[in-house]
């Protein structure tokens, strides 16, 4: 299997060799043209000499071409140096020279044999002859033909022939050679990006691969890997705190059932201790099932798991229940307010467990927040195509520096916000905007210390099919 530089190089070649040839071939037939123009040229000025001495019955003086002088029918008149049985009369240029056209051919003469001083026979070896037929008198009386050999030109060709396939043979090397050095070159960049990329192991993905100073493929390529390692270091980092953080959870409440236990183990225990004891553990595997629970929602989330049986749900009616169910809890045990403005008639496509969830975990995290005698306000509305559901709280708000982590999975922000609950393990806005993201809306939050915070739920509308 050749290698992408060989590859490179092998084609470079080729696309040279091929343009060489095509070159060549040009150069070649444009230069036999010019020859056989350049010869032309000279029969017909030694044709125009020999005119006016011929039609004079004179017989001209040397010339340094063959020429024969004929009738309209073909008889030769004078001749020298061209034998009828070795260059015979062509029938195309005779009609051509009867119709007062000029024609021009080149005829092989071919070789004859003869007797050397010796008395050796041998033969002369054949040569070509340029030919020059041209009609005399208007109307045409006379066809002249003059003829050289082209011995010179044949020379003149085959040294140029010599010539270029010289040039293609030293050339060919050549081009390979550069080829070879031209992709080394390209792929110097794709090198340095492969051994980086080698390196690169979970213990150092901050490492990144070298950017080429250009904005060309492989600078795209670079900067796409780069990325992909950024959202790949990011995806670790978050595994991770999520695995310190799921551990951290359950060590707390496991080390509290421990301790309990033994120290009701320690010494005879009242019932009512023994129930104290048992209502402790209780809450204790509570929270942690909740923990679990929480931690494979998220695990499904990100596996892209999540129930997909969405339908038509009224989400006004949605919340409009949640409002009737937990508004008296509210006011009753917390001393809030829950204002309700939901606009009718809001359709959404979803699950409707899972949005229950969603809002269930926005409005706990805001009466969690909200002071005894604030108010929660829950708004749904129109807009566009979009639903947009506000849950708004007037309590402490949230730092400008703890924003844009809300959502992340265990983040607590300082105690001013979460009041040091130790039952709040991090985990509901998480769970909220993987909802929210399943059903191709996001949640977003706005919030300032000390000025409450607002929690707003975009979704897309259910359009009828």
């Amino acid at each position: 299997m050749l290698s992408i530089r060989q590859r490179l190089t092998l084609w470079y070649t080729l696309v040279l060799m091929v343009m060489f040839v095509a070159f060549a071939g040009v150069i070649y037939v444009g230069g036999t043209w010019q020859l056989r123009q350049a010869a032309d040229r000279e029969l017909l000025l030694t044709a125009r000499q020999l005119t006016e001495t011929l039609l004079r019955g004179e017989d001209p003086v040397a010339v340094d071409v063959a020429y024969r002088f004929l009738a309209l029918d073909g008889r030769v008149v004078r001749s020298s140096g061209l034998p009828a049985r070795r260059v015979p009369i062509a029938p195309a240029a005779m009609e051509s020279a009867q119709q007062g056209k000029t024609w021009s051919e080149t005829v092989n003469m071919p070789a004859m044999p003869v007797v050397s001083g010796d008395g050796e026979l041998r033969r002369t070896m054949s040569l070509q002859v340029r030919m020059l037929t041209v009609p005399l008198g208007n109307p045409t009386r006379y066809i002249l033909q003059v003829g050289k050999v082209t011995t010179d030109q044949q020379r003149l060709r085959t040294l140029l022939f010599t010539a270029l396939l010289v040039a293609l043979t030293l050339g060919l090397p050549a081009a390979a050679a550069g080829g070879w050095w031209l992709a080394g070159r390209a792929l110097r960049p794709v090198k340095a990006i492969t051994d980086t990329a080698r390196r690169i192991e979970a213990r150092n993905l901050s490492e990144r691969l070298p950017q080429p100073p250009q904005d060309d493929e492989l600078g795209q390529l670079a900067a796409t890997l780069n990325g992909l390692l950024d959202r790949l270091q990011a995806a670790f980092q978050r595994e991770r705190r999520f695995t310190a953080d799921v551990s951290h959870d359950l060590r707390t409440p496991l080390a509290l059932i421990k301790s309990n236990i033994g120290v009701t183990l320690n010494r005879p225990r009242t019932v009512e201790e023994l129930q104290a004891t048992l209502t402790e553990v209780e809450g204790q595997i509570d929270r942690m099932t909740g923990l679990v629970e929480a931690t494979l929602f998220l695990a499904r989330s990100d596996a892209e798991q999540l129930a997909q049986n969405f339908a038509a749900l009224d989400l006004s009616e949605l919340l409009a229940d949640m409002y009737e169910t937990t508004a008296p809890y509210a006011s009753e045990e917390l001393g809030q307010t829950l204002r309700n403005e939901i606009a009718p008639g809001l359709w959404v496509e979803g699950e409707r467990d899972q949005l229950t969830r969603l809002f269930l975990n926005l409005l706990d995290n805001a009466m969690r927040y909200t002071p005894t005698g604030g108010t929660i306000r829950l708004a749904a509305r129109l807009q566009g195509n979009q639903t947009i559901v506000d849950m708004e709280d007037n309590g402490p708000g949230i730092a400008p520096a703890d924003l844009p982590r809300v959502f992340d999975r265990f983040y607590r922000a300082d105690k001013a916000r979460t009041g040091g609950d130790r039952n709040h393990h991090g985990l509901g806005l998480s769970i909220a905007q993987a909802i929210a993201q399943a059903h191709g809306g996001e949640i977003t939050v706005k919030s300032a210390p000390g000025r409450g915070s607002c929690f707003t739920v975009t979704l897309p509308i259910y359009l009828t099919r």
